[in-house]
């Protein structure tokens, strides 16, 4: 059953957004000005809400990546994996104050130093398919791997910890 989002317009405080669930909770977010957001679940028939969460705006945008499934490992990827026998896919997160922030794939040399290819950067708004050597690893982004399993550990590692060659 799909529920109507049903849109308010706010003045001076921005958009409410707000649909029925198929088992009758209704959820509301408010999407502020600033951008900020306010998330509001009731139960079936209730006035009061049972929770109330605030987001800022990258964190709405994470939640709502998550919720539609972006960070979901599709099926079919564990049916490749099956086909490349060795090889594995991951989609590895880059960490965090990671020293790879700001450098090219190429200045970090991954496959030479670890044998994992980045075949992909998944990051808002755009993802980089067909990942090339000059593309610049940014933060918050995930990167789409190829390698053997036993490589992983190794590239985590470096991910995370470095060394990079100084540029």
């Amino acid at each position: 059953m799909h529920s109507e989002v049903k849109e308010t317009r706010l003045p001076g405080v921005g958009t409410k957004f707000s649909f029925e669930t198929a088992h009758g909770a209704r959820v509301t977010v408010i999407q502020h000005v600033d951008g900020t957001r306010e998330l509001y679940l009731f139960g079936r028939g209730e006035d009061e809400p049972r929770a109330v969460l605030h987001l800022e705006d990258d964190e709405s945008r994470q939640l709502g990546a998550v919720l539609g499934g972006a960070y979901e490992r599709p099926k079919i990827v564990d049916d490749l994996e099956m086909a490349l026998g060795e090889l594995a896919i991951e989609w590895v997160p880059v960490p965090a104050g990671s020293p790879a922030i700001g450098r090219s794939l190429a200045d970090c040399a991954f496959r030479a130093r670890t044998g994992i290819t980045i075949i992909a950067i998944l990051r808002d708004p755009e993802p980089v398919s067909g990942a090339q050597p000059n593309d610049v690893i940014q933060e918050g982004d995930t990167l789409v791997t190829v390698g053997k399993l036993g490589q992983y550990g190794a590239f985590r590692k470096l991910l995370a910890e470095g060394p990079f060659p100084s540029s």
